[in-house]
C-alpha cells in the first residue's frame, strides 16, 4: 500500500497537501494530477470519474474485531474501486436475470422468516444451496472473491439505497475456506435484504440467524441434527456445504444439543485443531458474472 507521505514525497509536496487533496479541501492542480496518475499507473481519466464513493456506513461487514481502522479504510477503497469498475462494465452490458433481490422487513418477521422468504422468491429447492454464487448472480448480483489477508475480514457486502440501478455486490476472502467463503455470502445476503432499515435486534447476529436459516433451513434439518457428534458433523459437511462448526451451532440453536454437549464438541473441536482448520474440505466457489462482463 502506497502512504501519503510515499505519494508526497513521489510528486514533490507535503503530506498535509495530500490529505488535503484525500478530503476534498483544495482542488488537484492539473500538474498533480498528472504526476500522480503517472505514480500510480492510472490514466488521468481514472480520478474524473464521477461515481460516489461510499464510507463504512453503506458498507456490511462480517470482520474480525482486532482489524484496525487503516486496515479498514484500505480494504473499503479496494471494494470502492471494484464496484465502480462493475458499474461502468454493467452500463455497457445488458444482464438478463430470472430472480432479483428484495428489501425485506426483519423488524416484523424475523431473520429467519426473511430467510425462508427469500429462498421462496429466488425458487431455491429442498435441502442444501449447491451453489450460493450461482444463486447470487442468478438474482442480478455481483460476486468478487478479495486478497483481505489474513482472514480478518471474510466478507463485505454493499447495496445503497440511494443507487437503485446498481446490483447488489459482494466481497468475499478469497483466504478463506469455501464452507466459510458460502456462510459468508450468506450473512452478507442477510445484511443487504434486511438492514435496509432499522431493526430492533443487533444486526450481526440478525445476519448471522438468517444465514443459518438460508444455508441450513430449520424444518428440513432439525431431525439430521439430533445425537450430534464430530463425525456425524463430518458427515454431514459435505451434504450441506457448511462447516462443523456452523452445523454444531444450529444444533445447539434448535434446542437438540445442551449446553454442556455444545461445550464439549466445542472443546473437541478445539484438542483435535479442527477450529482453524476442518476435514472435508468444501471447494470455494467461483463467481462467473464479472468474467463474463469483460
Amino acid at each position: 500500500e502506497i502512504t501519503q507521505l510515499q505519494l508526497a514525497d513521489a510528486i514533490g509536496v507535503r503530506q498535509a497537501t495530500i490529505s488535503r487533496y484525500e478530503s476534498g479541501l483544495i482542488e488537484v492542480p492539473t500538474e498533480h494530477v498528472c504526476a500522480i496518475a503517472v505514480f500510480l499507473d492510472r490514466p488521468e481519466s481514472f480520478f474524473l470519474w464521477p461515481e460516489q464513493l461510499y464510507s463504512a456506513s453503506c458498507l456490511y461487514h462480517r470482520k474480525n474485531r482486532r482489524i484496525s481502522p487503516t486496515e479498514l479504510r484500505t480494504i473499503h477503497a479496494k471494494v470502492n474501486l471494484l464496484r465502480i469498475q462493475a458499474a461502468r462494465l454493467l452500463r455497457q452490458a445488458k444482464v438478463r436475470s430470472k430472480f432479483s433481490f428484495h428489501r425485506l422487513d426483519a423488524r416484523r418477521h424475523g431473520p429467519a422468516a426473511c430467510a425462508r422468504e427469500l429462498r421462496r422468491l429466488w425458487q431455491l429447492p429442498l435441502g442444501p444451496i449447491r451453489n450460493i454464487v450461482r444463486s447470487i448472480e442468478g438474482a442480478g448480483g455481483m460476486v468478487f472473491r478479495c486478497p483481505f489477508g489474513k482472514t480478518r475480514v471474510d466478507g463485505i457486502s454493499q447495496w445503497p439505497l440511494d443507487a437503485p440501478d446498481m446490483p447488489p455486490v459482494f466481497f468475499v476472502n478469497d483466504a478463506a475456506p469455501g464452507d466459510r467463503q458460502r456462510l459468508t455470502l450468506a450473512h452478507e445476503i442477510g445484511h443487504i435484504v434486511m438492514h435496509h432499515s432499522p431493526t430492533d435486534g443487533e444486526p450481526e447476529e440478525e445476519a448471522n440467524l438468517f444465514a443459518a436459516e438460508f444455508l441450513m433451513p430449520a424444518q428440513e434439518i432439525e431431525r439430521d441434527l439430533i445425537g450430534m457428534t464430530l463425525a456425524k458433523a463430518a458427515a454431514m459437511k459435505s451434504y450441506w456445504k457448511v462447516s462443523m462448526q456452523a452445523l454444531i451451532v444450529q444444533s445447539h440453536c434448535l434446542g437438540k444439543l445442551s449446553d454442556n454437549q455444545y461445550q464439549y464438541l466445542f472443546r473437541q473441536l478445539g484438542a483435535k485443531g479442527y477450529r482453524t482448520c476442518e476435514p472435508v474440505p468444501i471447494p470455494p466457489e467461483e463467481p462467473e458474472m464479472f468474467k463474463e462482463l469483460i
